[in-house]
């Protein structure tokens, strides 16, 4: 993946344009006076009993909040793992950035500011929550977080400043296009389509959903890195026209969920026929007629899926007892594998396809299809 025939734009930040992130304060609606101790208490008791941290349920009610847009002052709310309302409140100012900021390459003479300007979700594990009663002693027990999005302003005169720059779409169409060609001849797109086809021509598959592939068109990416990402979008293709094939041409939904698409990489998935879906919209599609793939995500994929659907197909690194991260360190992990994760791919037959550093450099990717043709959510067991 070359890029010195491809264009490059260097605009200033549009207002839905964000790159960094904070929770405001925060509260329980009805608070308890068990305290941090008890709450930590009920996180263990509630995991290890099978209770789910993520539902579908509590998802779509912390995203109605978010689209409801409430302005600076207001109130956003969401749910804990108890079903208690927990309250965020609206901070629409322009602050200090935090101290992960990632304003990117910007005018180093320039003191940044970050105006924060938008809501959105935060999924916290259980390994995030114990790390915040490090930080916190009221005892939020709140996997679905509503946190404020923000861009990087100049603090003298509140201007936006630039976005990193980022490839033109015809070249960037031009360069997606040629990787998914490059996939195609790849042994491990044919060896996929084959243990599909011998193991997964019964199963009910009515879409395919892609989380967190990765953006692939800003400058400041690596090229590899972008390279990798647009495999992983025409693997994804391959799964698309797969189950096209598969069903005597009948055309099914393949959704691609990721924040860090910026307007360039959605041109071209929308051209390529994959269809960009906002956060949380493709956790809410997921079902047991699905196929799912997340290559190395920043964002806790297996542990959601875990809690909400069975779906028929999965591909993403491999999960097995060796790969456990422990529960009760407070360690912080993107995507961890948990015991639930475990115990849920038992479920499902692995399958190595052959896909190297080409796909993912976290490790193997690993095409797991389930054993049951037909099979219910994990809530209704």
């Amino acid at each position: 993946m070359e890029d010195r025939n491809i264009a490059v734009s260097n605009e200033p930040f549009p207002s839905e344009v964000t790159q960094n992130h904070y929770i405001s304060s925060a509260r329980l609606v009805n608070p308890s006076v068990e305290g941090e101790k008890f709450a930590r208490r009920r996180l263990l008791q509630a995991y290890m009993s099978n209770q789910p941290l993520f539902t579908k349920k509590a998802i779509r009610y912390a995203w109605e909040q978010v689209k409801r847009k409430p302005g600076h002052g207001g109130k956003a709310y969401s749910k804990d793992i108890t079903g208690n309302t927990v309250e965020f409140k609206v901070d629409f100012t322009i602050s200090n950035p935090p101290p992960e900021c990632d304003c990117g390459d910007c005018d180093e003479d320039i003191t940044r500011m970050i105006k924060w300007n938008k809501l959105s979700l935060l999924y916290a594990t259980k390994g995030t929550l114990l790390k915040n009663f490090l930080k916190r002693s009221d005892g939020l027990l709140c996997p679905v977080t509503i946190i404020h999005d923000g861009y990087p302003v100049n603090a003298e005169t509140s201007e936006a400043l630039p976005l990193p720059p980022s490839y033109h779409f015809d070249g960037m169409s031009a360069l997606f296009s040629a990787g998914i060609q490059n996939w195609k001849k790849a042994r491990a797109c044919k060896k996929l389509k084959t243990i599909l086809s011998d193991t997964a021509r019964s199963h009910e598959i009515n879409k395919t959903i892609g989380f967190a592939l990765g953006g692939f068109s800003q400058q400041e990416t690596c090229l590899a890195h972008a390279a990798r990402n647009v495999t992983q979008h025409a693997l994804l293709l391959t799964l698309k026209e797969w189950l096209q094939k598969r069903d005597g041409g009948e055309k099914k939904p393949c959704y691609v969920q990721d924040p860090s698409y910026n307007s360039v990489d959605k041109q071209v998935l929308e051209k390529a026929g994959l269809q960009v879906i906002d956060d949380p919209c493709g956790w809410l599609e997921v079902d047991e007629q699905s196929i799912v793939i997340s290559v190395a995500p920043n964002v806790p994929v297996k542990e959601i899926i875990a809690d909400i659907a069975r779906p028929a197909v999965i591909i993403w690194e491999r999960v097995g007892v060796e790969h456990l991260v422990p529960f009760t360190d407070g360690r912080d992990r993107n995507d961890p594998c948990s015991l639930r994760v475990v115990d849920m791919m038992e479920d499902y037959d692995a399958h190595v396809f052959g896909a190297g550093q080409d796909l993912s450099e976290c490790g193997s990717l690993v095409l797991y299809v389930r054993k049951s043709k037909t099979a219910v959510p994990p809530n209704l067991r």
